[in-house]
């Protein structure tokens, strides 16, 4: 499938004073410029996420990618101006809060000669002393089309063994011998333990992407687990194999 790149470096001021307030947005999205199901992917692309907010899921329009993520910039931009513009106006003695940075990066990985992981990696520091990390992975199946979920991969009934098998590679990878020592560490302190739909199939393995606080305090980054498709046998569908 032939890849092309669609870049976006602008930037906004709330005022001409020197201390005002700017959106910064840094996009680079990779897309699918020709292939059987270009456009298919490129719009599941767009309505899942890479882009947020998800401007393009509240309308059932087909924009191709260049003109999807020109209106994503432009209804952004405008909402900051509308949103944080009224705040700013009422409150000028912090301006440093209202200054926003976007940024995307995008990438893509095949894995073999039939699947495809779209990686986006975010940043977002809506004007705090701390901007957030995310990666998001979205795998497909170019021969199809189709976006792959765990429950295409995996057989029905695999959501406990596939927590059991998360929790074991965590006890490798973080020195624990139990549930409470990674407790000890923050991580599924709180919440119940899951598999997140966040993931990456390498030839032989699965590595799950858990950003940061999302699974532990946002001190321990973010959390990638990493499990060799062998030990996932039991648990992978006839038909995926």
């Amino acid at each position: 499938m032939e890849i092309d790149s669609i870049t976006v470096d602008t930037a906004v001021s709330l005022g001409n004073e020197t201390n005002a307030p700017t959106c910064k947005i840094n996009l680079s999205i990779k897309y699918f410029k020709g292939g059987k199901h270009a456009r298919m992917i490129n719009d599941t692309l767009l309505r899942n996420g890479v882009l947020t907010p998800d401007y393009l899921s509240l309308s059932n329009e087909s924009l191709s990618p260049v003109h999807a993520v020109d209106s994503f910039v432009r209804r952004f931009l405008s909402d900051y101006r509308e949103e944080y513009g009224r705040m700013y106006r009422s409150d000028r003695e912090h301006a440093a809060s209202y200054n926003y940075e976007y940024t995307v990066k995008t990438d893509v990985r095949s894995n073999g000669e039939d699947i495809m992981t779209y990686i986006a990696s975010v940043y977002i520091n809506g004007g705090g002393t701390q901007g957030t990390h995310q990666t998001l992975a979205l795998n497909f199946n170019v021969k199809t089309g189709k976006m792959l979920r765990l429950s295409d991969i995996f057989v029905p009934g695999h959501e406990q063994g596939l927590k059991e098998a998360i929790v074991e590679q965590l006890y490798d990878d973080y020195d624990a011998d139990n549930i409470e020592e990674l407790n000890e560490k923050t991580i599924f302190a709180n919440i119940d333990i899951y598999a997140p739909e966040n993931f990456i199939i390498g030839e032989d393995d699965i590595t799950f992407i858990y950003c940061e606080n999302e699974i532990a305090c946002r001190d321990m980054g973010e959390i990638r687990v990493t499990i060799p498709i062998s030990d996932l046998k039991k648990l992978i569908r006839k038909d995926y194999e």
